[in-house]
């Protein structure tokens, strides 16, 4: 009877606690809140300069971060450092939705005069500090606006634009009040740092890879938004990562490096320790192997299998760059002509025209929590600008394009945000916002299970005489856990990143021989239309987009296989470094 006394009133005294946090960040999401509200209905209302009038558009954007990176290199750390991050970002214009500052290259060279950092941003809930840099903030930002809408207009009498080229620059929403519950995220600073230990430890006795490292970064986020428009929302930004990393050379010099990417919600949902550790096992042993791989031939056209990974690593690099399906368009310059590039996407004029195969259809589909019990990293409610996106947008249907992917500044064609304007984490430690994706689905009608797709495949080479074809099952792709040396070594081919699990199939048996040194000679996204077979099977690949030192989780479900019937290969050229003369020293000591 003692005991169960005892049992209720811990019991008790847990809910008590736990109760006094909720209560706690209560009270700190009303402070933060207020703070933003009080102070952006200060500045709408009174904010003016001389014949200026007031801006017509304001927004603030709180962002109450933890983030945990760790780094560790043969059984030792390298860095641990966890570390509470709060920003703010103001974004004002002046003028209309029609017409206004953003949109507009000028002396200053940015597209729009949003921005953060002007004042650091207390890390405790102080109501007044929040509203003095927010406050410092507008004013500044309120300023550069001014004189970005002035220039723009001298800019656009001087360049006289068609009606056909004009577009309004920012659209119109109905005001969002939202507030979204994030999941549960533990830092376990020991344990992790543990887990970097022992899977680094891994590389220690393979003297054949030169450099290796394992990499995890944590970031758990709420996101505050306020608008002058009415939108108030609230929602969690959370990404757990994890990157292992190797190097190494082959025997005539060829840098060559690998990578494993592990990428989820939340710590909880990585994978088992022991998984990362046979797969981290499995990256040694295919390094090795890659070192002694015979070396590709000058040339091949013909079929190549795309299998795994490499098929999601395609689509991203192909089809959600700026090129692809994300939505752009090119800015007002102060002077015209003055050899800038813009930013306009081209396939836009291809809406409603044949872009893929008619057989895959890649649809949007923000909402997805997870895919056959796989969690999905990229799953959103809301975006950055406060717009709940539609559960399903389909991109592509039967090959033919059908919109992209935009955020609430218009297009010619795509004139009304879909909810894609993604918050993410620089690697500087400051939250901004990107147009990205968050979770795609990519499928393909009539597509064979897996045990006979390879099958189908080789018979059909058979079919066409062929005596081999090529298999990729993996791509060569830059993150953020790379060191300078492995980050270089994977920049080989601008046409699409390297294969480096490339692999030559003889047709008639079916066997599989690693070759190295290959790149791709062309790969434009019309190769697309050119996809022959697929797989009914899909598998999930959670990723981070890196671009300009932005890094945005994103979750692809994708075919597990694509047969294209006509793609060229080519052995790479680049200048082989020599080996190094002396052993790696750690390495040495056995």
């Amino acid at each position: 009877m003692k005991s169960l006394s005892k049992a209720t009133f811990l019991s008790a005294g847990l809910v008590f606690i736990l109760a006094r946090a909720t209560l706690a960040q209560g009270e700190a999401n009303e402070v933060i809140v207020k703070a933003m509200r009080d102070e952006s209905q200060r500045n709408i209302s009174q904010l003016t300069l001389e014949k200026y009038k007031p801006p017509f558009f304001l927004a603030y954007q709180f962002v109450d971060a933890h983030t945990l990176n760790i780094r560790a290199a043969l059984g030792e750390l390298r860095q641990s450092q966890e570390t509470p991050i709060r920003t703010d970002f103001v974004r004002l214009m002046v003028g209309d939705y029609a017409l206004n500052d953003e949109n507009f290259v000028g002396g200053r060279g940015g597209l729009f005069a949003g921005g953060s950092g002007a004042l650091p941003v207390p890390l405790e809930n102080d109501y007044a500090a929040i509203r003095r840099a927010f406050w410092i903030q507008t004013d500044r930002i309120y300023k550069a606006a001014l004189e970005d809408y002035d220039a723009k207009l001298t800019a656009l009498k001087q360049q006289n634009k068609s009606d056909s080229e004009k577009m309004d620059d920012y659209s119109k929403i109905v005001p969002t009040n939202l507030v979204v519950k994030g999941p549960a995220f533990v830092f376990d600073k020991p344990r992790w740092e543990k887990v970097a230990r022992e899977v680094s430890g891994l590389f220690r006795s393979c003297d054949q890879i030169m450099s290796s490292s394992v990499v995890i970064s944590f970031a758990d986020a709420t996101v505050y938004l306020v608008s002058n428009e009415g939108t108030q929302v609230r929602f969690p930004v959370s990404v757990a990562c994890l990157w292992i990393n190797v190097f190494t050379q082959a025997e005539d010099g060829e840098p060559l490096t690998d990578h494993l990417t592990y990428c989820a919600p939340t710590p909880e949902q990585l994978p088992p320790v022991d998984q990362i550790k046979a797969d981290a096992q499995g990256l040694a042993d295919f390094i090795v192997a890659l070192r002694k791989a015979p070396v590709f031939a000058d040339s091949y056209s013909g079929p190549v299998v795309f299998e795994g990974s490499a098929v999601a690593a395609l689509m991203a690099e192909k089809l959600f760059d700026e090129e692809g399906l994300i939505a752009s368009r090119e800015p007002v310059y102060a002077v015209e002509n003055a050899g800038q590039q813009g930013n306009m996407n081209r396939l836009e004029s291809k809406l409603n025209q044949r872009i893929c195969s008619n057989k895959l259809t890649i649809k949007a589909v923000p909402k997805m929590k997870s895919f056959n019990n796989i969690p999905l990293a990229g799953s959103f409610e809301v975006d950055a600008e406060g717009v709940v996106p539609k559960d399903e947008l389909v991109l592509v249907e039967q090959g033919i394009l059908r919109t992209l992917l935009n955020d609430r500044v218009p297009t010619l064609k795509v004139k009304e945000s879909n909810g894609h304007s993604r918050p993410v984490l620089s690697r500087g430690g400051y939250f901004t916002a990107q147009k990205a994706p968050g979770v795609i689905e990519a499928t393909y009608a009539d597509g064979l299970p897996m045990a006979s797709f390879r099958k189908e495949v080789l018979r059909e080479a058979a079919d066409n005489g062929l005596s081999s074809i090529y298999l990729v099952r993996k791509l060569q792709q830059q993150n953020p856990g790379m060191n300078r040396e492995m980050y270089y070594a994977a920049a080989r081919s601008a046409a699409l990143s390297q294969p480096i699990g490339l692999y030559r199939l003889n047709v008639k048996t079916g066997e599989e021989q690693l070759v190295r040194s290959a790149v791709f000679s062309d790969f434009p996204i019309t190769t697309f239309k050119r996809v022959t077979r697929g797989s009914k099977d899909q598998m999930v690949h959670n990723t981070i987009l890196s671009s300009t030192g932005m890094d945005v989780p994103v979750s692809f479900i994708v075919p597990q296989g694509l047969v294209f019937d006509d793609v060229s290969l080519e052995k790479v050229k680049i200048t082989k470094p020599k080996l190094r003369l002396v052993p790696n020293p750690v390495l040495a000591e056995k």
